[in-house]
């Protein structure tokens, strides 16, 4: 076994480098190399201009976070890419800190490791979306409910209550880990002990409690992020869809995980020690654990896909792998000299420094439309400085799509308020009459076939001005079909 690298104070040190490399580089790189946000934390600036109980996808916290990042960072946007690694760094402290109580540190450190090999969390966490919001939250759920069965202190129950509660606020798909909790709790024997003790009613007060008002909310909008989550999953009824869907869940999870099955693989390349390392002891509390908390959330989406036939999407997959370096490594258990922990860590830091600079050079080389390369700064300059030149005021409101409309408003300086779609339904904050008095300015994408047409909403807002069509040039690779947008000014009435 490794003796040098195994003491705590070492391997602290080995994790607390690895978390500060990783936060620096997936902060500083996307923000270099993208001119514009990713789409979903740009739709995270819209929702976060407004002080919602919810919105129209999700619960608030994401929209809560990213109006806080936006405040903090401006129109640079590093402060949200800051957040989205800070999750990530979260989850990875977590794993650490859970992987520490069932294996030896050292087996604790390789199971963090074995994440980064994940997509979920390099590439897919630099968009800060609920997904990765989620993560973090997920696995600091994880960490207190092991926490509050060891110890049953009052404090760890109630930071499991705050976590899985801020969890569902951040995305309802949370209810896929607390489901598997709460079957554990009244399976096991030892565990229902806690239903007759109190800290456990208190972290499902806490829990409630942070859930309440968006409850509230959604009674007062038609339960509008229900019947969204709902048309996401819903597809044909067939037979062949329960199989379809489920297997290509798993299959897309799988497939996410296999770097970090090879990282695992490698240990065992090379001389093996003279000595038999005895196996690591996984007692029954554990092993139970890792797979109701560790794996039952996935098995749990797979079976409600196979008898329902919802679709499942990949990314919701986010944090489902988060134990699964626990796991992984408990189940091989490699022994580990020396020589494979350098030769292991010299691999990592290759493959990780390949990857980062293969990323920003996909985005910098671009050949082809890229959200990284739109144009968003120039479109919300331009236009709002025509409202200026126009009207002499400062604009007020922005209506059209997300992608498009969210860019205007989060590049624009008067922070105009954005009438997403033009539909009352997914923006509940605004009030048409002021718009019609203050103003506004409608875009949306237009291509060769509809580039005449005037947007439908003409018979609802009869001032509105004529359509012009504007044409903007991709940033970097000035070659390419430039951006078309349709634009029409909603002059001020008063």
């Amino acid at each position: 076994m490794v003796t040098d690298v195994t003491t705590n104070k070492s391997l602290n040190r080995w994790f607390y480098f690895f978390v500060f490399i990783h936060v620096l580089t997936w902060t500083l790189v996307p923000f270099l190399v993208r001119y514009t946000l990713p789409m979903d934390a740009m739709e995270g600036t819209i929702w976060g201009q407004q002080f919602q109980w919810g919105y129209d996808k999700n619960p608030f916290l994401n929209g809560w976070l990213t109006a806080l990042a936006v405040n903090l960072g401006g129109q640079s946007g590093w402060v949200v890419y800051l957040f989205s690694q800070l999750s990530v760094a979260i989850c990875f402290w977590a794993v650490w800190q859970l992987g520490k109580k069932i294996l030896p540190p050292l087996y604790a450190l390789l199971a963090v490791l074995l994440l980064e090999g994940v997509q979920y969390y390099n590439l897919h966490a630099i968009d800060f979306n609920d997904n990765t919001l989620e993560l973090g939250l997920w696995a600091l759920t994880a960490l207190f409910f092991y926490q509050a069965l060891k110890s049953q202190s009052w404090r760890d129950w109630l930071l499991t209550g705050i976590f899985a509660g801020l969890g569902m606020m951040t995305k309802y798909y949370t209810i896929m880990l607390l489901i598997p909790m709460m079957l554990w709790l009244c399976i096991s024997a030892d565990n229902r002990k806690n239903f007759l003790k109190p800290p456990l009613y208190l972290g499902l007060a806490i829990f409630l409690l942070i859930i309440l008002p968006h409850t509230v909310w959604l009674f007062f909008h038609d339960f509008v992020t229900i019947n969204y989550a709902m048309d996401r999953v819903s597809s044909a009824p067939t037979w062949f869809n329960h199989f379809n869907y489920s297997s290509l869940f798993a299959w897309q999870q799988f497939e996410a995980f296999v770097p970090s099955i090879l990282f695992t693989l490698f240990l065992f390349v090379g001389r093996q020690p003279l000595q038999q390392t005895p196996r690591i002891a996984i007692n029954s509390f554990d092993k139970e654990f890792l797979f109701y908390v560790g794996l039952g959330p996935f098995l749990l989406t797979v079976l409600l896909s196979a008898l329902t036939g919802i679709k499942l999407r990949a990314g919701w997959g986010e944090p489902l792998l988060s134990l699964w370096g626990i796991i992984l490594i408990a189940w091989l258990q490699p022994r580990v000299t020396m020589q494979k922990f350098y030769r292991f860590v010299v691999l990592f830091f290759s493959l990780y420094t390949l990857m980062v600079v293969s990323y920003a050079s996909a985005l910098i080389k671009a050949e082809e439309p890229s959200s990284a390369n739109f144009p968003g700064e120039n479109i919300a300059n331009l236009l709002t400085q025509e409202w200026h030149e126009k009207y002499h005021t400062p604009l007020p409101y922005v209506a059209g799509s997300r992608w498009l409309a969210g860019n205007i408003a989060f590049y624009s300086l008067d922070n105009p308020s954005v009438y997403i779609n033009w539909d009352k339904k997914l923006s509940p904050w605004i009030d048409e009459e002021s718009m019609k008095n203050k103003g506004a300015i409608f875009v949306w994408d237009i291509s060769e076939e509809n580039e005449t047409q005037k947007p439908e909403i003409l018979a609802r807002f009869a001032h509105l001005g004529e359509m012009q069509i504007m044409y903007f040039s991709w940033m970097r690779n000035k070659e390419m079909k430039p951006v078309k947008i349709g634009v029409a000014f909603l002059p001020p009435q008063n």
